[in-house]
Formats: structure tokens, sequence, C-alpha cells
């Protein structure tokens, strides 16, 4: 990859000067303005990586500056420098975005070391916007984990209360330990998988694979040769030699979600490889050693199944060293304005949207609101009223459906009719969105072509009004 493209902002032409002669014999490629307008006129023109700058600045400080910078040009990573290096100035600094914070007075090495520290991330965010369904380099000021791990998972761990960051406590503490078994617990959308590879990616294994397995999406007939691999041959068409995941996960992580849904028959034999540390595909008389974590997860009462002899018992205590429960977020409501405005500014900038206002009346009614799908649910609501919203102001209208209104064009019918409940559901939405069949099929998490299926089927009166 190319040399980023630095931007130096300080007052002090000499200092600027003294800098950019230093990074250009390091084979930077550097340019400095004296002041705001100047630097703000270059990052209009040119496409800056890392912009450089000073506390103290005239026009505006240059805590306004980050906040400007991050706000219109997010891509951009930001290093602070100043003489008043005192600690509320570097946690503003920090919480608005900076990516590192060096105090006067510094050497040109001091500076070398901050860009060499931020071009690592430049660099995989310069990769992801050429990749589709990858994660994205987002800025969050509330983020609980550092940068280096925002790298490498889902950025949805954020909050506020002591709940969660006691849950970021423990996983980061069997991070250390890279062969405890962990048992994470927790509702539905709760982010189980996030902990689960925060544990990995801050643990010993993180330069090995990271398996996600769920363990109640396989069927029961393939669990074996889905877990151990097979050999052709080995069954009607296994027509190749197959690794199972825990072979794929050798070295790393092994992550089995729902792991409370898995068949009785298979759990003694996931406990006899846990225990041996040793696989036997299915068809094959050679046994495979295998060195992996294991990570389960599940919303389930794992004590209640134990007691009713659905789940092992010796099992249960092979892979629950160490219990990590993540509360569900009608227990944590403080978490939500944090977990709002994060996900807010997220699909703002993946849909190339100004990022909008969020009027106080939404944050102060969805803390009433119960969550049952938690996180995930709060994420779902936050993307469809954006895909909605056609203002630079999210207020409680575009959030009514989701919060189930009492209001008569926010009514489900009082059935239990799958059928009836997805007509009134598709009817509710088409008007919401003033038949706009596009718009509703994003609302709705369908395609465009599934959606004039069903009003086809149900034979839904399509009644746009010309506005």
């Amino acid at each position: 990859m190319k040399s980023p493209k630095i931007l130096i902002l300080d007052d002090e032409k000499k200092i600027t000067d003294r800098l950019s002669k230093y990074l250009i014999k390091k084979n930077f490629d550097v340019i400095t303005a004296n002041s705001p307008t100047i630097a703000f006129s270059i990052i209009k023109k040119e496409k800056i990586d890392i912009l450089i700058s000073d506390i103290m600045l005239p026009e505006m400080n240059g805590l306004n500056v980050l906040k400007k910078v991050k706000a219109e040009y997010p891509e951009i990573e930001v290093i602070m420098i100043s003489g008043h290096g005192d600690m509320d100035t570097v946690i503003e600094a920090t919480r608005n975005g900076a990516v590192d914070y060096i105090r006067k007075p510094f050497g040109p090495l001091d500076i070398q070391l901050a860009i060499e520290r931020t071009s690592k991330y430049v660099k995989i965010q310069s990769h992801l916007h050429s990749v589709e369904n990858k994660l994205e380099i987002i800025e969050n000021q509330r983020s609980l984990i550092n940068r280096e791990l925002e790298n490498l998972i889902e950025k949805d761990l954020i909050g506020e209360t002591k709940a969660i960051k006691s849950v970021l406590k423990l996983a980061l503490k069997a991070a250390q330990d890279k062969d405890v078994s962990v048992l994470i617990t927790g509702e539905n959308g709760t982010g189980k998988e996030i902990i689960a590879r925060i544990i990995h990616y801050a643990s010993p294994r993180k330069e090995y694979a990271f398996y996600p397995v769920n363990s109640a999406a396989i069927p029961e007939h393939l669990l074996e040769s889905e877990f151990f691999g097979h050999k052709k041959g080995a069954f009607t068409g296994a027509t190749d030699n197959k690794k199972g995941c825990f072979e794929l996960a050798n070295g790393g992580t092994l992550f089995l979600d729902e792991i409370a849904d898995m068949p009785f028959t298979l759990q003694s034999k996931l406990l006899r490889a846990l225990e041996e540390k040793k696989i036997k595909p299915v068809g094959s008389d050679r046994e495979i050693n295998v060195n992996i974590r294991i990570i389960s997860a599940t919303n389930k009462n794992i004590d209640k199944l134990v007691a009713d002899n659905k789940f092992r018992i010796d099992l249960f205590h092979r892979i629950n060293t160490l219990m990590i429960h993540i509360p569900p977020l009608r227990e944590r409501i403080k978490d939500i304005k944090p977990l709002m405005e994060h996900f807010v500014q997220y699909f703002a900038r993946r849909k190339n949207m100004k990022i909008p206002e969020i009027d106080k009346s939404v944050i102060s009614e969805l803390e009433k609101y119960s969550f049952p799908g938690n996180v995930r649910e709060l994420r779902n609501m936050v993307e469809r009223a954006l895909i909605l919203n056609d203002t630079d102001k999210l207020t409680l209208d575009d959030f009514n459906f989701a919060l189930n209104k009492t209001n008569a064009d926010n009514q489900l019918p009082n059935t239990t009719n799958l059928q009836e409940l997805e007509i009134a559901t598709i009817k509710k939405v088409l008007k919401k969105t003033n038949f706009n069949q596009v718009k509703a099929s994003q609302y709705l998490g369908i395609s465009n072509d599934a959606l004039f299926r069903r009003i086809k089927k149900y034979r839904i009166k399509i009644e746009k009004k010309i506005t």
C-alpha cells in the first residue's frame, strides 16, 4: 500500500516546516497548513488519510477542528498535539475520535511513531471499503474495546452501565488464559457472539481461526460429520473427504452457539473429543489431534436442562469453567442512548447519508420499551427508521411501528394466525411508506420481488396518494 497522505495543522510555521522536512525524508506524503481555514480547503481538494493537528489554533481550537473533521470526513484519522496535556483534554479528544494524542515538547520521531501506529488503521479502512460485507472502521466515542479489537469484530459492544462493563472485564480476563472454556448465556440479540470474538481476538489464539457453529441449525444426521469431518464414501452423499469444524478451528477457537440444542447422543462424543483432544472423522480409523478453545453460548436455562437430564452434567462442567452472563437491554437502559447514537452514525455512513439529529423524545420512549429482541432489535429499529426518514431529524414518528403504539394505524389484529399477521403487517408498512414498494420491502427486510409476490398472492390493493 502507498504511504498515507498526511496533513499537518499548526499555527507555527517553523513547526510545520520542521515536521514536514523530517517526514518527507522518511518517504511520507506531507502537506502543511497554518490555519483551520487553509486546512479545510486542502481537505476538500485532497484525499487526506491522517490529520496531525495542534490544540491551540487561531479561528477555532483543535478540538473543534477534530469534531468537524470526524463529522464531515470520518475516514480521516486525527492525531492531536498540544502543550496543554491535561487529562480532561486528552479524554475529550479521545471521545471525539482522536486516534492518538502527543504532548509538547515532542520530537519528530514521536510524530513518526504515531503515524506508523495510525497507518495500520488507515490500511485496514482502505481495504474494507473495497470489499462488500466486511466490517468498517467506525469511530465511536463510547466503544468499550480498543481499536485493535474493533478492527476484528463487530462494534456493537457499546455502553456506559456497570453491567456491560463487567461483562467486558470478564471476557478480557478469560482471554488471558488460552485454554479456559467459557459459557456465555443471555437472551437472543444480546451479543453473545461478539463477546466470544472479543475473547478469541484478545487471546494468544488470535492468529488462528475463530470458527462459529450454530448447533441448532445443523440437521441431526449431519452433526457428527460437521463436527468431526468424514471420509469419502463414509455414507451416502459423502463424495469427498471433508474436514469438520474441530479440525478447521485447530489452534484457534470453536464457538458453539445454541449448545443447549445439541442432541443428547452427540453430547457424549463432544465431551470425549474435548477431554482427549482427539477426533475421529466419520468413516476413518485414524484419530486427529486437535488443540482448540471451546466457547459455548445459549439463550436457554441450561441448569434446568441438566436437572431434567436433557443436557449432560459432565459436558456442562467441561464447557463451563467460566460463565459470562449478558444482561438483557431492558436491565441496562442507560446503554440505549449510546447504542442508539452508534447505530445512527453507523447506518448513516454506510448509506452515505447525513447523520441525522435524534429527538430527545425518541431516547425517552425507547428507555420505556422492553426490547424483547435486545440490541439486535434496536439495531434493526434504527436501520428501518433511517430508510424511511426523509428529514435531518429522527422523531418518534420514525419509531411508532417498532414501538407498537396504540393508535389504530399501527395495531396488528388480535390473532395468532400467521397469514393474517403477515397480511396486516404488509398493509401497515405499505400505508406507512405511501405504498412505495421499494421502501416497504426494505422496511420488511425482504426483496422487492418477494413483496410483489405477496401483494399479488393476498390481493392487497395499492392506494398510493398523489403528493
